[in-house]
């Protein structure tokens, strides 16, 4: 019965563990473990799609070099065309098609790196090394623009992106070494400006994947600020049980389409000669006596499955689901008895009189003929014969006592 929202919140995830991140500053890009699968799981179909749409973009930037290959390298333009059109792209969408397949996020991540360092920076680094004309060599300026693409425009996470600009700086000094027309020196000074450049762009990558990754780390930090308040909204302050707001919620649930042909429980409990007890004790005392029964009650129920709600004043409701009605008679009796062991000293009534309880109960299936609303009034009436028939006392009655087994309790009547 716990509320719904559009704003989901990962399994296991608490503000501890994000503020504990915020604080780190995580410098290397990886989070907790669970945070790491939790910021994976919120972003990686998204991610994928983004991969997916910047490599068609990327594969057709990449063939409209073929301009380039025809001014430049007239020589190996038949062979650029074959090597661009028939063998580099259709690969490229072979890794495209891959992505859309949300593939986990070393490998996702590594298609992206390493498709483009090999098959674009690798294609354009065997145009130049094959071709005679003058300005083959235009072909290594083409890399720069692999290692923008990398960390710009698809953003490889940046360890990944590390690995593969390495991976272009290298085959920018091979590319270099091997045409013969330049002198060690100009290798020296276009590797170094080569190297700036790949420098820059993986600081940028860095900026970038922190940007996002604190981004997430916010994004949930309000969400789950959002969550406690919606709690705290829905909690009575002095017992902590739900309140009157939480209960027309979890009444509007169960009367809804999907709830009906479900058997349900109220019980309506009251706690005897109450008003006694704060004009004799004061009212400090009566909120620590709320207190003591509200957690009694809370103890006596199913985990995830049953509810108590301060009603108003000493009454409080009990919303039990799946339960009929000679079940919820003697849980009622069970929580009944537990209230008046604990001995709760009543210093209204004569010595050794303790505070106890009555309590309504009623039962029925929910249908489109009998909604929530009648259950609790049939619970109300029984709670009045209970008050009416001396309190301290479950109306109506069972005529013999039994063990009741629950979930993960066993209920005993005195």
């Amino acid at each position: 019965m716990d509320r719904v929202t559009v704003e989901t919140i990962p399994a296991g995830i608490d503000s501890t563990i994000v503020e504990r991140t915020i604080d780190s500053g995580f410098p290397l890009l990886m989070f907790p473990r669970r945070l790491e699968a939790a910021f994976e799981r919120e972003v990686g179909a998204d991610r994928c799609r983004q991969l997916a749409i910047g490599g068609l973009f990327g594969i057709v930037l990449y063939n409209l070099f073929l301009i380039s290959d025809w001014l430049t390298a007239p020589d190996t333009f038949q062979t650029a065309v074959g090597l661009r059109l028939g063998i580099i792209t259709p690969i490229g969408f072979l890794l495209i098609a891959a992505l859309f397949l949300n593939p986990p996020v070393a490998v996702r991540e590594f298609l992206v790196a390493a498709g483009a360092v090999i098959l674009g920076g690798g294609s354009n680094l065997y145009l130049m090394l094959i071709g005679h004309s003058p300005h083959h060599d235009a072909q290594r300026q083409i890399i720069i623009l692999i290692v923008l693409f990398i960390t710009m425009v698809q953003r490889v996470r940046f360890w990944y992106a590390v690995a593969a600009c390495l991976g272009c700086v290298a085959m920018h000094a091979v590319g270099l070494a091997m045409l013969p027309a330049y002198p060690f020196e100009f290798q020296v000074s276009a590797n170094a400006v080569f190297g700036c450049a790949v420098i820059l762009s993986i600081f940028a990558s860095y900026v970038l994947e922190r940007e996002m990754r604190m981004n997430f780390l916010l994004s949930l930090r309000g969400r789950l600020q959002r969550r406690d308040l919606d709690v705290e909204s829905r909690r009575d302050p002095l017992t902590g049980l739900r309140n009157r707001r939480s209960l027309d919620e979890v009444i509007e649930v169960c009367n809804q389409c999907k709830a009906i042909g479900e058997e349900l429980a109220i019980v309506l409990l009251d706690i005897d000669h109450f008003k006694a007890f704060n004009d004799t004790a004061g009212h400090q005392a009566g909120d620590v006596c709320l207190k003591r029964v509200a957690g009694i009650i809370q103890s006596e129920l199913r985990d995830h499955v049953d509810a108590a709600f301060r009603f108003g004043g000493e009454e409080f409701i009990l919303v039990l689901r799946g339960i009929d009605l000679p079940t919820a008679i003697k849980i009622s009796e069970r929580i009944r008895c537990a209230i008046e062991d604990a001995a709760i000293p009543h210093p209204a009534l004569a010595l050794g009189e303790v505070v106890t309880v009555s309590m309504g109960v009623a039962s029925a299936i929910v249908s489109r003929e009998v909604r929530v609303g009648a259950i609790i009034s049939a619970a109300d009436s029984a709670l009045y014969a209970a008050k009416r028939n001396g309190r301290n006392q479950v109306s109506p009655r069972l005529p013999i006592a039994d063990v009741v087994d629950m979930t993960d309790r066993k209920f005993r009547m005195k």
